[in-house]
């Protein structure tokens, strides 16, 4: 059964199959949502009833997601995704959240980011364009999920950038939620080296319209990008980071934070975190510490910088960290991406992609670690993204995950051309 995930746009519901395959319940999903063994081996080592019934309760939880995840790909259809399509190492289904519109003005999505409102719904804002880079003509656009992100609406382009315009691309998108509800969403906009500047919207009403706000202390020619989470604090507002580009006054080099007071109608002066060379910082919020992720592209091995502040952002202190990629000979490491562990007070879940140097495949990997101990461990690899001599498919990366219930989360990540069509694609997991 083929199943359209949003009719304005042909054909969305791509499939890697049902997870109720010819021999019922799908291995794939039991192996996700199987407890770690040693946990079902250490079960007779529980002295005390209410450790027992702990360990009982989370078997029924994973066992419960994995038959709902497995019911809705049922749902979702059977048809096969392409060849050169990523896959999950679970065995579990990807599929296409948002396809590129027919103009191709506008077909190139890429760098998503996603929210879920307390309302449930899931707000996905995105680069939309010909291609990403300069003159790619890349746009902030925004797309609205009402069904737990089974479809998503038609991405909204807010404001188009190109060509002969002032700034000729929008480079990457910040995108929150405030303790009133509404939807603060942050894009950047430049023009090689030359000039850039950030520009916002703020919604009331869950997505459906989107007023402009004041980001006159942010730009033009002040910042330069802005990346990642807005982080809604009980102190300090709103806050969102981003890094320095050339052409800045007076800084060109580094990592900046600011906050928003007024629940992002208007941004305060940007404060300087780290003036190392970094990019596209990942903001996160563990208890009274705030951490930044750090892309590192000046280093051969590209290890991730980790900027730590105990103080709410009056002083930070910035380390190289072991987050790396498995063989830097062979791949680098790119766009950083860190969540709170709900499961786990005080445990960040941390994704890198790992874009492949030459021929070699790509991947993305789970990492996880202590926010205070600042332990990183890889984890496991979770999607690898095949490399299919002569084939153009191999433009993807920038995971982002967004959590539904206990262990039910989806990770949106793009895949596609590199100049022309790319989707923005989902995967369901259980972490």
């Amino acid at each position: 059964m083929r199943r359209s995930l949003s009719p304005s746009f042909g054909v969305q519901g791509l499939c890697a199959g049902s997870a109720l395959g010819r021999n019922g319940w799908d291995e794939r999903f039991a192996e996700q949502s199987r407890p770690p063994m040693r946990e079902i081996l250490n079960m007779s080592s529980y002295t005390e009833r209410g450790a027992l019934e702990g360990v009982a309760r989370r078997l029924t939880l994973c066992c419960a997601v994995g038959l709902v995840l497995a019911f809705v790909t049922m749902l979702r259809g059977d048809e096969p995704v392409p060849p050169w399509s990523a896959h999950l190492t679970s065995g579990g289904p990807v599929r296409v959240a948002l396809s590129p519109p027919d103009d191709l003005r506008f077909a190139h999505l890429s760098w998503p980011k996603v929210i879920r409102t307390a309302k449930g719904t899931i707000v996905l804002a995105c680069v939309a364009g010909i291609f990403h880079g300069d003159n790619g003509g890349g746009s902030p656009a925004v797309s609205v999920s009402e069904d737990e992100g089974r479809s998503f609406s038609p991405p909204r382009v807010l404001r188009a950038f190109g060509p002969g315009q002032e700034y000729t691309q929008c480079g990457n998108l910040a995108l929150g939620v405030a303790n009133d509800g509404s939807i603060s969403l942050l894009a950047m906009a430049y023009t090689g080296n030359e000039r850039n500047n950030i520009y916002g919207w703020r919604s009331a009403d869950e997505g459906k319209t989107w007023a402009p706000v004041d980001t006159s202390k942010l730009g033009p020619n002040k910042t330069g990008s802005v990346f990642g989470a807005i982080i809604d604090t009980n102190d300090l507002g709103l806050i969102v980071a981003g890094h320095f580009r050339k052409g800045s006054k007076p800084i060109e080099k580094g990592i900046w934070w600011a906050s928003s007071t007024d629940n992002g109608l208007s941004w305060c002066e940007p404060k300087l975190v780290t003036a190392i060379e970094g990019y596209e910082p990942a903001l996160v919020q563990s208890g009274n510490r705030l951490l930044i992720f750090i892309r590192n592209n000046t280093e051969k091995e590209s290890a991730q910088y980790v900027s730590v502040s105990d103080d709410r952002g009056k002083t930070w202190n910035t380390e190289r960290s072991e987050i790396k990629p498995i063989d830097y000979r062979t791949h680098a490491l790119i766009s950083p991406f860190a969540v709170n562990n709900p499961e786990r007070p005080g445990e960040l879940l941390l994704l890198g992609t790992e874009r492949g140097r030459g021929a070699s495949p790509g991947r993305i990997v789970l990492w996880q670690g202590d926010a205070q101990r600042l332990d990183w461990k890889r984890d496991r690899i979770l999607m690898e993204f095949p490399r299919i001599p002569g084939d153009k498919h191999i433009d993807y990366g920038y995971p982002w995950l967004l959590r539904l219930s206990a262990h039910h989360w989806l990770m949106f990540y793009y895949h596609g051309l590199g100049h022309g069509p790319n989707s923005i694609w989902c995967a369901d997991l259980v972490l």
